[in-house]
């Protein structure tokens, strides 16, 4: 089978992890129809879902933000649980099903020193997290008798010039714009420990997972900490010195040794 005669869908298309999807689908000629509509909507859902006889599903749609999420809770249900709810139900009665995809996040672990892994302990440490986790527990409670097989990649942190000034990257870089004659910045929690790549590379890994049709749940990082205040002075060709609220080391690294098994990173 061409790439041309399979269909992919996608939710959460003009997102930064969405439209990099999209681009590189495009490159490679699959068949694509994104989602345009409102994903709460179950009717427009399965409109979608039954038009297009999906052989792949990329299910982004969410809001993303920790500060959106905290400043609107009930929308934010609404679109990470109900809509991924919407996503299952259309799919669940259809007898091709395709394979699907659904993006959550390491916000759902309970920090540790060393890597997360896949069966760490869950305890959410955001109200975003919540929502993403109790989107994968859809996943267990509608697809055990559905013969679906889905993937759930738990995304670590990325980095685009495309993310809005709520995330790291961002903040970082119109901080440095921002210096004048001073040589510092503050950023809060600048000793923390992060997992941060390219959301390019995002993609390119879930887009490795699809190619294997790869199920169960995966952490989607790269293995490797950065402390934040490195990773801000590699921001700059200047010198500069990050001051910050306090020197508490949290690390959100992930464990890919189950990634690894499937791909080659």
């Amino acid at each position: 089978m061409t790439n041309k005669m399979i269909t992919i869908g996608i939710t959460g298309s003009t997102g930064v992890l969405g439209s990099i999807l999209l681009r590189k689908l495009k490159k490679k000629n699959y068949k694509i129809a994104c989602f345009r509509s409102d994903i709460r909507k179950i009717g427009k859902v399965r409109s979608w879902i039954k038009k297009n006889n999906f052989d792949a599903i990329f299910h982004l749609a969410s809001m993303v933000s920790v500060n959106l999420c905290n400043k609107n809770p009930l929308d934010a249900c609404f679109t990470n649980i109900s809509g991924t709810k919407n996503i299952l139900k259309s799919i669940s009665k259809l007898k091709k099903k395709p394979w699907l995809f659904y993006s959550s996040t390491s916000h759902v672990y309970k920090l540790k020193k060393i890597p997360l892994s896949e069966n760490d302990i869950i305890s959410p440490r955001t109200f975003y997290g919540y929502t993403k986790w109790l989107g994968e527990k859809l996943f267990e409670d509608q697809t055990l008798n559905n013969g679906l097989m889905y993937c759930i990649g738990r995304i670590f942190s990325f980095y685009s010039n495309s993310q809005s000034k709520d995330f790291l990257y961002p903040s970082i870089k119109n901080k440095i714009k921002k210096m004048s004659n001073k040589n510092y910045i503050s950023i809060i929690n600048a000793y923390n420990i992060i997992d941060i790549q390219k959301a390019d590379s995002v993609i390119d890994i879930i887009l490795s997972l699809f190619k294997n049709k790869a199920e169960g749940i995966f952490n989607i990082g790269t293995g490797k900490g950065t402390q934040i205040k490195n990773f801000a002075k590699k921001l700059t060709k200047k010198k500069i010195v990050v001051k910050t609220n306090s020197k508490k080391k949290n690390v959100v690294v992930a464990n890919i040794k189950k990634l690894n098994s499937i791909i080659d990173l």
